[in-house]
């Protein structure tokens, strides 16, 4: 396929990872530059894109960025990634989107993770759009303080980029997950939608209280947008930042979860101020991305034939089943579809953590079964 909507790095930083140690990922990537042109991406396994916002101001992402992942250590890794360039906003806020549609078509394809650095939130549609045209359904994930169906004080407008992605024909969104929402910026009509259409969402205080009970989120998802107002603004020194927010060690974590998802197609970090210390916080997520594929174990889709422990947890009107991985030692908790086949009811297994098999053993059925199991009813 011809890339011509990507553009090659700039030499300036090319000349600078010459001078770098010959561990750091700036002399381990497979680069797209003027001089080789675009990079080999039959075997690579990661493909990273910047992506200009269309009001820049100040030093351009592309170089802000680069000059400082291309800096890190690379881990242990075992696989290749490449750095494609720059992606150009179009003439039209509809030019970038079918962009990225295209690349995200064209890396699903090859089994590439596509990680999509810089821009706006709403370029997530074109992310949505290219995946939904591969899937039949797709679990879409946000990081994010708000919500983002409508402006303040509207539920759903025309122009927000997630009314435009479940309202879309067809329509495609099996499961839309925020975490880290904070409740002074959602409206209670806001959240009551969220419940209609068993979207789940999750206060930032939730996810900071355990951190790890994100995981199995992250593990059902395909897309995951990351909104950098969703972390504390004295953490980018950004003055016009959220007080409130992820602190560096929890986006970090939270980067390392997605990475770790056998299901994570694309990645998108969008609206990243201008600042060095974001630009620095941005290449060490990016970073821990990196560090969580690494230790992937290929569980998705998982299946009760894989190496796991049954336990069945009796309710007063169900009967949950658990799944626990022999590999990864990862919990899944069986999900009735709602259909019969041959006299049998269908099942799917659920990401979920072993403290909701504790909940379930105490009487308490886990909320994210009971959404699953009404969204297979609609």
């Amino acid at each position: 396929m011809d890339f011509e909507f990507l553009s090659p790095v700039e030499d300036k930083l090319l000349a600078h990872n010459v001078m770098l140690p010959e561990q750091v990922l700036g002399r381990n990537l497979r680069i797209h530059t003027k001089q080789d042109g675009f990079p080999e991406i039959k075997d690579i396994k990661i493909a990273i894109v910047t992506l200009e916002p269309r009001l820049s101001k100040g030093e351009s992402i592309h170089f802000r960025f680069r000059k400082h992942f291309y800096q890190l250590f690379s881990g242990n890794w075992d696989f290749i990634c490449a750095d494609l360039g720059v992606l150009r906003a179009g003439e039209s806020p509809e030019d970038t989107l079918f962009a990225l549609q295209t690349l995200v078509q064209e890396m699903h394809q090859r089994n590439i993770l596509t990680i999509v650095v810089g821009g706006e939130q709403e370029n997530t549609l074109g992310l949505f759009r290219g995946l939904s045209k591969m899937n039949s359904f797709v679990n879409l994930s946000s990081i994010d303080s708000r919500f983002d169906f409508g402006a303040p004080g509207v539920l759903v407008s025309d122009d927000s980029y997630m009314s435009k992605i479940i309202t879309e024909k067809p329509n495609n969104l099996k499961q839309f997950t925020n975490l880290g929402y904070q409740s002074y910026y959602v409206s209670q009509e806001e959240l009551d939608l969220m419940q209609k259409l068993f979207f789940d969402a999750y206060r930032l205080g939730e996810i900071t209280a355990d951190i790890h009970e994100s995981e199995p989120i992250l593990r059902d998802t395909d897309i995951l947008s990351v909104d950098f107002n969703a972390i504390k603004a004295n953490e980018l020194d950004f003055s016009s930042g959220n007080p409130n927010g992820f602190n560096g060690t929890e986006i970090c974590s939270l980067m390392r979860y997605a990475g770790l998802s056998d299901r994570l197609n694309v990645l998108g970090l969008f609206d990243i101020p201008s600042t060095a210390r974001a630009d620095q916080l941005l290449a060490q997520m990016v970073w821990y991305v990196l560090e969580g594929f690494c230790y992937r174990v290929n569980e998705y889709p998982f299946s009760i034939h894989e190496p796991c422990t049954k336990f069945v947890v009796p309710q007063e009107n169900e009967t949950l089943i658990f799944f626990r991985s022999e590999k990864s030692q990862r919990w899944w908790i069986e999900v009735p579809k709602g259909r019969i086949h041959n006299n049998k009811e269908e099942t799917t297994l659920l990401p979920c953590a072993e403290k909701d098999y504790r909940m379930a053993q105490k009487g308490e059925i886990p909320s994210r079964w009971w959404k699953s199991v009404h969204r297979s009813m609609h």
